[in-house]
Parts: C-alpha cells; structure tokens; sequence
C-alpha cells in the first residue's frame, strides 16, 4: 500500500474542489426553494467562511487533495466521504453553538449533499479516462503447429448412444438432441458430452483425447467464463470443436416479462437487470454479487459470450436455438489470450493514426457490448458493410449505445481531444491502423499531413461508399491546401451543421 505521508496535498486538487463547492452551492441557491426571501445573501458566508476552511483541514486530514494517479477509486470515494462527513458534523457543531446567526442544519446537509454528488461524479469520469479500455492493443497469434495425433474415431455401440441421447433429452430437451444428432458428431466416441461449470472438471480431462467437447450446462452459470473456454481449448486439437450453450439477455428479459403482471414486470426486470447485468460489471459491486451467487444466473448478451469465445482462440461456425436455450458451435483456430481482461469501463480508448502518422489515443464512451472487439470477424462475415461504410446489422451495438451514436453523445469525450490538441473541430476523422490501410495511397499521406477532426467531411457531403467517402475526404484536404485550413473548416462546418440541423443526417 502507498505511503501517503511522503506526498502533499496537490494545489491543483484543493482549486478544483472549490470550485465544486461555488458548483454546489449555486446549485442549491437556484433549484431548491427556501423559507427565507434571501437564501443567496443569508448563506454564502456562513458557508464561505466557516464550512468552506473546516472541509479544507479535514480534507488534507483525510487524504481528499491527495494525488489519485496511484489510488484505487473506493479509497478516493471513501476518502472524500469521511472528509465531507466529518466537517459536516463540526459545521453542525459551529451552528448549534452560535444560535444567533439562526442558520439551518437541513440547508447545511443539502449543500454537502450535492457537493458530495458532485464531487462523486468528477472523480468517478476522471477515473473513467484514467481506466479507459483501450480495445485494439491485443493481438491473437494462429496456431501453427496443426498435426496432432488423434486417437481413433469410431461409433459408439448401439447401448451407449442410447444412453448418452437419453441423458441429454432429460437434461436438456428433445430438440435440443435433435440438433446435436443433426449438428455433431453426437455418436462417436471422440465426442465428449457433459454438464459442468466447474473448471476442475475440465482440467481433468486428457490432452486432444476428445475432438469434440459438448458442455450442457449454461455458460451464464460459469464463473470465470475465460478461463473456462481456455480451459476447453487446450484440451482440443486444432479444429476441435466446442458445443455451448447460455441463456440470451433477450431471451432472460422474455421470460422474465411473461412472469408478472404488466407494469409490475418492467419494474421488477429493472431493478433484477441492475444486479444481475450491472453488478458483475462494477468494480465495487462485482466481489460483493461473486460471493452471494458464486457467479451464477448473469445476464448475458450474445456478443458478450461469442466475442469471448473469439478472445479465447474460437471461432464461431454455426449456431442453433432449441429448449429456450442458445447454443453456439465454435472451433480451435487461434492461441488465447491469457492475460486478463478488463472489459467493462464506461470509456473507452482507442489507436487512431493522426498528424505525420502518429498514432495516438481517441477517447468515447462505450457504446458496445464487452468483448465486441474480437467479433469484428464474425459480423463481417455474416453482415459485410452497408451504406457509409459501417456494418450493417452491427449486434455488438447496445440498445444505449444506438441512441447515443444517433445523437453522437458517444463522441463527447472526444471533447478531451480537442483540448490536448490531437484533434480539431472539423477534420477527417480519425483512422485505425486496419481502416488505415484500406485508403489510396495518395490519401494516406495527405491525410497525415492535417490533424482529424470531431466533424468529419463525412456530414458535408453523405456519401454512401467507401470510395465516395475517400473521395469526400480528399476534396476536404485538398481545399485545405490550397485555401487555408481556417476557411476551408469555417464552410464545412456551416455544411455540417445545415445537414445534422435541418436535414437530420445522423449517426450510425
């Protein structure tokens, strides 16, 4: 743990948090209403000049200006609360004693109240930009060495396949063993068919004895996903096969509706999704959900399951739905990636190439589903490009995450971009490595010569192909050359705001 008496409270730290104070108190003044004619005049000086300087000491005593660049965020939130509260309660203390300015401890615990709310909501953004996760920076290496001796693969006896079908009808269902028998090798004895989330159970197995490994039990109910499917994949040869099966946000929100009476169900699901979909997402909740469920009964979303199957060196070849369960079959393609990954920030961050080719980070709010970024294949395979050049039919998108491209709130931490100077307000927008690669040369090297922008040319022209699109783009660069980079932006932008204004082009 950090030593925290070899550093000092940072200036920086201590003006901000009065700003947040000027932030909260004017909050309260104009959106509460008062029993006094004059809250503004009775109050700002009791809290400049008594509650103000008593949250300055303890918040040096309680760590709150201290640097957050080593901290986790429960320490910090916890330091800023034990700070908030105990000046709050000395405050209390300075009132009662002194009647005579007549000042309200109801109002008192209002302007900390939101104070504190305010100072919860800054820390935790910053905490997000700090943590962002940055999606592009794993690579996943195929497998070379392919030859691996297989024992020999027969069918099973008449006996044993009835009683492996048996097995699977009264644990899963009848349709889904009419799938298996349609879908799998179900009646050979290099298939291996069983029911567990424990991973135990999968590291006894013997090394590449099984071409192809059935698990009937729900990966909702698993608890470290990962490890499990990794744990799958080194007991494979390469090309073996992975039958899984979970139960789909889609399918759980269906079920769950058709419970309660309407009206009743929403609310129910609500506050159901919260702990099951949310919590094992959040820092500080996620051990707490763990040690109540040991991980059962989480809420997951197909792209969620499947990009962590592509993460864990599958890939997805066929997929079928039977018994109101989804099942996926997945092939041995590529090593893993065993490191851990953290996949569920808020904000993200991502390699684009900007000035002189430089790469740096562009910064958004998350409007995927975890584990997306490993499903890029599966969706072009299946989807390929539609109009402007994105996929079409994208299920990696959330529900969210469509409401705020269409209105490019996904975009606002861009914002932070635009300050540090990597970004402008109109320009190209910016490039990864992989779209890079897909433009002419010649606009590769035109566009590194300009720094991206928020506002893309895109908006200007709406074009609808990717050869349309570089062309739009070229058009810009070259009007930037030739007429100066400030005209030039000052006409796109009022092109821009014309289209997203008055014809309603949108994000996608």
């Amino acid at each position: 743990m950090e030593d925290y008496r070899i550093t000092n409270p940072k200036p920086l730290y201590i003006l901000l948090n009065a700003i947040l104070l000027c932030i909260a108190f004017f909050l309260v003044i104009w959106f509460f209403k008062f029993t006094t004619s004059a809250p503004l005049t009775k109050y700002w000086q009791p809290y400049l000049f008594i509650y103000t300087p008593i949250s300055f000491i303890f918040g040096i005593a309680f760590r709150k200006y201290h640097s957050y660049r080593r901290r986790e965020l429960n320490d910090v939130l916890l330091s800023i609360l034990k700070a908030d509260l105990v000046a709050t309660v000395v405050t209390c203390v300075v009132f009662i004693t002194m009647p005579s300015l007549k000042l309200s401890t109801n109002a008192l615990f209002l302007f900390v109240g939101v104070l504190l709310l305010v100072e919860y909501i800054v820390v935790m953004v910053y905490f997000w930009v700090k943590n962002a996760v940055n999606v592009e920076h794993r690579i996943q290496h195929e497998i070379t060495d392919h030859k691996v001796r297989m024992h020999r693969d027969y069918k099973l006896d008449k006996q044993n396949t009835e009683k492996v079908e048996s097995l699977i009808n009264k644990n899963s269902g009848k349709k889904t063993l009419e799938k298996l028998i349609e879908k799998t090798k179900l009646n050979y004895a290099n298939t291996l068919v069983l029911s567990t989330t424990t991973i135990f159970n999968i590291s006894n197995l013997p090394d590449r004895r099984f071409s192809t490994i059935i698990n009937l039990a729900r990966s909702n109910d698993i608890r470290s996903i990962n490890e499990f499917f990794i744990a799958v994949l080194d007991k494979l040869p390469y090309d073996g096969t992975f039958v899984g099966c979970y139960l789909s946000k889609s399918q759980y929100k269906k079920n769950f509706l058709k419970k309660y009476p309407w009206g009743i169900n929403y609310i129910l699901y609500t506050f159901v999704y919260l702990i099951k979909r949310v919590f094992p997402k959040l820092g500080f909740t996620r051990e707490m959900y763990f040690w109540f469920t040991s991980g059962r009964h989480r809420v997951l979303a197909k792209p969620e399951i499947y990009g962590r199957l592509y993460a864990c060196g599958f890939e997805i070849t066929n997929e079928f739905r039977a018994d109101k369960l989804d099942y996926f079959i997945a092939k041995k393609r590529n090593n893993p990636i065993r490191t851990e990954i953290i996949n569920y920030g808020p904000i993200i961050k991502l390699n684009r190439v900007g000035k002189n080719g430089k790469m740096f980070r562009v910064y958004k709010f998350r409007t995927m589903h975890a584990y997306s970024e490993f499903l890029q294949p599966y969706i072009y395979e299946r989807n390929n490009l539609q109009e402007g050049g994105k996929f079409k039919r994208d299920i990696r998108i959330t529900s969210v995450g469509h409401f705020m491209r269409k209105y490019w709130l996904d975009e606002l931490p861009m914002l932070y971009n635009l300050i540090k100077g990597n970004m402008k307000l109109v320009g190209v927008r910016p490039l990864s490595r992989q779209y890079f690669s897909l433009y002419s040369k010649e606009l590769q090297q035109t566009r590194t010569r300009h720094k991206p922008g928020l506002l893309p040319p895109f908006y200007a022209d709406m074009p609808k192909t990717l050869d349309e699109i570089q062309a739009s783009e070229m058009k810009y660069l070259t009007r930037c050359e030739k007429k100066g980079t400030f005209i030039t932006d000052f006409k796109y932008l009022g092109k821009i705001f014309v289209n997203i204004v008055f014809k309603q082009a949108r994000s996608t």
